[in-house]
């Protein structure tokens, strides 16, 4: 369809005027049925285009004695100022169509999703969807699959189709693409792209809202994957609600990995791998050897390394650290930090090198806040981490975007009120 929109495109930049023709089949009777030649298909603009025997090139009939006027010479065609005479007003076409297209007159397909019929016209469907338009014969009635798209969906498309300039609602969205999915409508999922590009509608909370509403659909995949990618600041508050628990393993594998994810410390990223797992431990305890990998241990206070064991009561996370591959990953950080820090004589000012750092956060709400380089914190276990989501679920709606981020080569104060002490 659009190519042969872009063939009318030419035709209409190169010629200024055409005349609107026919296409006509022209049949010789008196030749066999199986002569090919005596058939001739073309398009005709006048009347005179008409004459069967000039167009199959037949040989003029011999002229009998008594001729018609017409054939002595006498034509009353010719009539002075024909074309002048004032023509009484006439509907455009395409007027005509537009009004029997948008009431539905003599519409010529039924459209049938789960007992509820739509009466359309075939020309405008095959128009926007390839699905119609590959149909080698089209029936009365065409059946469409609820699950992919559903009675409301193809009618907002069907009002799309025939509308000049179609608007798609938000809340609809996700239906329409499905649907525009199915039915391979490629300028309606260009529409769709067009909204899901632009990151001032989906982003951070919008965008973790869409990726929810996209889960256990195959045909969104790629929608809810861009979406994850939009969750940085929000993450935390999304880690407090239950729909985190539906997150499926390669979408955690990517947040617990992303540079662009703000927490507070990485002793939060071990936390929500906790959550997630503890979710449903035994189906998910053959992922934590995936899991592990995410945690950037080097960049832990090192007083939690060396006292999680001791310290943290969660029996999950005892057991976590029990498991040798976890414990051995425990022990290499420790002492690569310790063989760090007497080598280079570094001191609390030092920031952690080598290790590339996430997006750090400033949240006053956290419990057992303090800055990467602090060295007084020693309060941070599973009980404050989870009293901290809760808290996260009562605040208003748009509280992330009031945190702050730390810029390490600025760091801010902390702990002056307690310890008088600077970064």
């Amino acid at each position: 369809m659009d190519e042969i929109m872009r063939n009318l495109g030419t035709l209409n930049h190169n010629t200024t005027k055409r005349d609107p023709t026919c296409s006509v089949h022209f049949i010789d009777s008196t030749a066999s049925y199986k002569d090919e030649q005596k058939f001739v298909k073309c398009l005709v603009s006048k009347s005179e285009d008409l004459e069967v025997n000039s167009v199959l090139r037949r040989k003029p009939v011999e002229l009998a004695t008594n001729r018609s006027l017409f054939e002595i010479g006498h034509n009353f065609e010719d009539v002075p100022n024909w074309l002048s005479i004032e023509q009484p007003v006439k509907t455009p076409l395409k007027n005509i169509l537009r009004y029997m297209v948008e009431n539905h007159l003599s519409t010529t397909v039924q459209i049938e999703i789960n007992t509820m019929y739509f009466n359309c016209h075939i020309l405008v469907l095959q128009s926007y969807s390839k699905f119609f338009l590959d149909l080698e014969v089209v029936p009365f009635a065409v059946t469409l699959p609820e699950e992919k798209v559903s009675q409301k969906a193809f009618m907002l498309i069907y009002k799309w189709m025939i509308s000049d300039e179609p608007i798609l609602e938000r809340k609809s969205i996700l239906e329409v693409f499905v649907a525009a999915t199915y039915l391979r409508i490629e300028s309606l999922l260009l529409h769709c792209w067009k909204y899901f590009n632009i990151i001032e509608c989906f982003n951070e909370d919008t965008a973790c809202i869409l990726y929810i509403e996209t889960k256990r659909n195959p045909a969104l995949d790629i929608v809810r994957s861009i979406m994850l990618t939009r969750i940085r600041k929000f993450l935390l508050t999304f880690v407090a609600t239950r729909d985190f628990f539906d997150v499926p393993l390669n979408h955690l594998i990517y947040l617990l990995s992303s540079n662009d994810i703000c927490v507070n410390t990485e002793v939060e990223i071990l936390f929500i791998m906790v959550r997630w797992l503890g979710h449903d431990w035994k189906q998910r305890q053959k992922y934590v050897n995936s899991l592990i990998p995410c945690i950037r241990f080097d960049l832990m206070p090192l007083w939690y390394l060396l006292y999680v064991r001791q310290v943290e009561t969660h029996k999950l996370i005892k057991k976590l650290i029990n498991i040798p591959k976890v414990n051995a990953t425990f022990n290499e950080t420790i002492s690569k930090i310790t063989s760090k820090m007497y080598g280079e004589k570094t001191n609390a000012k030092s920031f952690k090198q080598g290790t590339e750092h996430r997006q750090w956060i400033q949240d006053e709400m956290c419990p057992y806040f303090h800055h990467i380089a602090c060295p007084y914190t020693r309060n941070i276990n599973f009980i404050q981490f989870e009293s901290y989501l809760t808290a996260l679920q009562r605040q208003t709606l748009n509280r992330w975007v009031t945190v702050e981020l730390i810029d390490l080569k600025k760091p801010k104060q902390c702990c002056i009120a307690l310890h008088n002490f600077k970064i």
